[in-house]
């Protein structure tokens, strides 16, 4: 069983670290899938819309702070609200397509 399907199972007993870890896993997944699927951006519009996004995340603002944080994305806005920052552009860091080998640690430590 990995942590994501401990996480999905019993959320409550997953410490608030792990579950970011998962949530900002899942996060550079969601903005491959979101976004065009040749380049490593989304809108944050199109990522607040979309149905598994919103089904996901507790705070897609609060998440992308923190992957942002960490140097996981980068963007142009010093908070994303929804309509007033609905074409900030959200860039993964790591430009590697969804599916090469990643470390854990650069998902992982703080920067």
């Amino acid at each position: 069983m990995t942590l994501n399907d401990s996480y999905l199972n019993n959320p409550s007993s997953v410490s608030q670290q792990e579950r970011l870890n998962v949530e900002l896993k899942q996060l550079v997944k969601d903005i491959w899938r979101v976004g065009d699927p040749t380049q490593p951006h989304v809108p944050f519009g199109q990522l607040f819309d979309d149905d598994d996004v919103q089904q996901q995340y507790e705070g897609l603002a609060a998440t992308l702070k923190a992957a942002k944080k960490r140097g996981i994305v980068t963007y142009k806005s010093p908070i994303l609200l929804k309509g007033a920052h609905d074409k900030v552009i959200i860039d993964l860091i790591d430009k590697s397509p969804l599916g090469s080998p990643v470390s854990v640690n650069e998902l992982t430590t703080e920067h």
